[in-house]
């Protein structure tokens, strides 16, 4: 119940309110709180009093709005280190998520200049484009572009995609991607496009990744540009 002898404001005592019910575990990592309209009426405040408190607690990191669908109790980061390899599926499994990938697309294509550059001289000037949609307990969190050398990686428009990459390439074709020649990492806010694809509303912020990977024999593996939900990740330097 909210206090009417106080000068906490009532949008601040619904804050602290739910934020106490996160802490308390009562709304636990991954639930779904009660609509806009049920907390109005719970509380019996206006809906603008209701959306600044979630708003509140969204900006501050508890809360995730997912489009569509709701706002649901944030669950907790997945950490990926700058210098080191790990696949999706691994830091996923780690993190205590079950990871899934779905192939938006796939095909065979003349390498821009930026991407040849690169890879280097001696890999081929046509790449394997593969941009597929990384997701944790089914909800997206991860757009992933990646370019492959088309003369050493051709197989890959014929492989099933839909689990971990990197252990297809150990283990069926004895390549290790271990190596991150170069990383670059920004910020960004998600546009119309990739605010759908990620089921998130537009603005949403997201890491913004440039990688080169190479192989145990130095030579290069793909290159990537990937976009991370910043609601599930930090990056460790």
């Amino acid at each position: 119940m909210l206090k009417g002898d106080t000068q906490i404001p009532k949008y601040a005592q619904i804050k602290a309110l739910l934020l106490s019910e996160i802490r308390s575990g009562q709304l636990a990592p991954g639930e779904k709180i009660p609509t806009e309209p049920q907390l109005c009426e719970q509380f019996g405040v206006s809906r603008i009093t209701v959306r600044r408190a979630i708003e509140e607690l969204v900006d501050d990191g508890y809360l995730l709005k997912k489009q569509g669908k709701g706002t649901f109790v944030r669950t907790h980061k997945i950490d990926r280190r700058v210098e080191y390899v790990m696949g999706f599926t691994e830091s996923l499994t780690k993190a205590g998520y079950k990871p899934s990938s779905k192939v938006l697309e796939r095909r065979l294509i003349h390498a821009e200049q930026w991407i040849t550059e690169q890879l280097g001289d001696q890999s081929s000037e046509d790449v394997v484009y593969l941009k597929r949609l990384r997701m944790a307990d089914n909800q997206p969190v991860m757009e992933e572009n990646n370019y492959f050398p088309a003369d050493r990686f051709a197989f890959l428009m014929h492989e099933d995609l839909s689990g971990s990459l990197y252990d297809l390439l150990e283990r069926k074709h004895g390549i290790r991607p271990i190596n991150p020649k170069t990383t670059r990492l920004g910020m960004t806010l998600a546009d119309a496009r990739l605010a759908k694809e990620m089921k998130v509303v537009i603005g949403t912020p997201c890491f913004e990744v440039h990688t080169l990977i190479c192989d145990q024999d130095d030579r290069p593996v793909h290159v990537g540009h990937q976009f991370y939900l910043g609601e599930f990740y930090t990056f460790s330097l």
